[in-house]
């Protein structure tokens, strides 16, 4: 090709593709820390591809915006509607792209695994707390079902909770200890009363 984002003269190329890798990997971790999440996290889908689509636009913008030639077939956009367009399809393309060949890649390697079974209890508490985004901070931090009922916020603070979610899960924790609690006293109503005349001839 003669011309592009990915082709053209040196210049024109480095700057493509600064920009390019400057917005993916600033706005994918800007997302993560957003979400919540851990930077490094390699298999957040949702994440990536939100970096990717934003690079897909600024790549758009910077090449139709560039004194680079078109490439075979490509018609630059002279309107802001041009533009615009061009950019957000540009950037869908390569999000969806990016969103595929990740999710093909984690079916090969086994990453989109299926619920860890140390993990069953502690998932479900996040889903019905509307915590779900936090389950990673869980497992980073080995918090397995059978610590649930030791956690304390210095605990929680450590994986990166914030304060709001930390104080939904200890209530929750609390609020289980009790209910475990006052479950495992109602037997004993129920015993039968010394000298009931059971044992009487």
């Amino acid at each position: 090709m003669s011309g592009g984002s990915f082709s053209g003269p040196p210049k024109t190329l480095a700057l493509n593709l600064a920009v390019f890798s400057a917005v993916q990997g600033g706005l994918t971790l800007a997302i993560k820390k957003y979400r919540g999440l851990d930077a490094n996290d390699k298999n957040d889908i949702p994440s990536a591809m939100g970096g990717m689509f934003g690079a897909g636009m600024s790549l758009s913008v910077v090449t139709n915006l560039g004194d680079s030639p078109a490439a075979p077939g490509q018609v630059k956009p002279t309107t802001p509607v041009g533009f615009l367009t061009d950019a957000v399809r540009t950037g869908a393309l390569f999000a969806g792209l990016n969103g595929a060949f990740m999710k093909i890649g984690q079916s090969f390697t086994g990453n989109s695994a299926k619920t860890d079974v140390y993990y069953y209890h502690t998932n479900g508490m996040l889903a019905a707390l509307g915590l779900e985004k936090y389950e990673k901070n869980f497992k980073r931090g080995l918090l397995t079902d059978d610590t649930l009922a030791l956690l304390s916020d210095s605990a929680l603070k450590e994986v990166k909770i914030p304060p709001g979610p930390r104080l939904k899960i200890l209530n929750y924790v609390e609020a289980s200890k009790k209910h475990m609690a006052a479950y495992s006293q109602q037997p004993a109503a129920y015993a039968a009363p010394a000298g009931d005349g059971l044992t009487h001839a």
